[in-house]
């Protein structure tokens, strides 16, 4: 077996710093840090330290004051699992040019309405933001039907999994023009009609154990034949259902010319002769 490759000074700098940054931060009178030292990181090196911070459970309202004002300048974001208020999300990232978001998990005291609110503040967000996940998050505390996606029209990509997310809320993000992949599994849609409206753009769809579904196998078909651009489809399930959507997808001829990857693990009825 070959050997693990050693950590790259990089991580190794980032590590170090991540679990010693008291010592080379001050306080600012809200109690939030910032970097004693007046330089600049490069782009890629802050998407790195945000992301160590995070690997290591850091992220929290004093830690991410860092990211505030110009010396860090992010792109690609990841806060997953922090424990952080709206106020201290919008002050610490939503100044910067960000391309992609993971807020998957983070803590209930802020929802998938605040953070999109917040990204929303910024025009160039607005129109550049490309990939967002929010898996696993509370959609809002005050209105669960509130509609919010429509404000981020530069989406290319947005994973909604393990979110009470309702067909008014699909029916929003398929309209937005640029969205090409989509990861709706364990959601609380009921239908899947919606998406006939991104049909000529979406090119992954992710749809693994859609509990509430209450269309029949042949309204599932029907919207499916429809979207003749997709590349990848998973239709997988826990083996809690006995649907045979994958067998009779299986079964279909001249369906989803373009698809080069299709899941349909944990799916009942699956013969060797269908996928054959």
């Amino acid at each position: 077996m070959e050997e693990a490759s050693p950590y790259s000074l990089l991580d190794i700098c980032l590590n170090f710093l991540t679990t010693h940054l008291e010592k080379f931060c001050s306080a600012r009178q809200d109690g939030t840090l910032c970097l004693q030292e007046p330089g600049v990181f490069p782009q890629e090196v802050a998407d790195r330290l945000l992301q160590t911070m995070a690997f290591h459970g850091l992220l929290n309202d004093g830690t991410v004051g860092i990211f505030r004002g110009n010396q860090m300048r992010l792109k690609r974001a990841c806060i997953r699992k922090a424990k952080i208020s709206a106020v201290a999300f919008r002050k610490a990232f939503c100044h910067h040019k960000l391309v992609e978001l993971d807020a998957t998990g983070v803590n209930a005291d802020i929802t998938i309405t605040d953070i999109i609110s917040g990204l929303g503040s910024n025009k160039w967000i607005q129109q550049n933001l490309q990939c967002l996940v929010l898996n696993s998050l509370t959609l809002s505390l005050e209105d669960p039907y509130e509609r919010c996606f429509s404000r981020l029209s530069g989406l290319r990509a947005l994973s909604i999994t393990n979110v009470l997310f309702y067909n008014e809320d699909l029916a929003e993000v398929a309209s937005l023009p640029r969205l090409e992949s989509l990861d709706i599994s364990n959601t609380s849609i009921t239908d899947i009609t919606a998406l006939l409206a991104c049909k000529d753009r979406l090119k992954s769809l992710t749809m693994h154990h859609l509990k509430c579904l209450k269309m029949t196998t042949t309204q599932i078909l029907d919207v499916v034949r429809e979207l003749k651009h997709l590349n990848h489809l998973d239709i997988s399930d826990d083996k809690q259902f006995t649907s045979d959507i994958a067998l009779r997808l299986l079964e279909q001829k001249d369906i989803l010319p373009n698809l080069v990857s299709l899941d349909v693990s944990g799916r009942k009825h699956v013969t060797d002769k269908a996928v054959e």
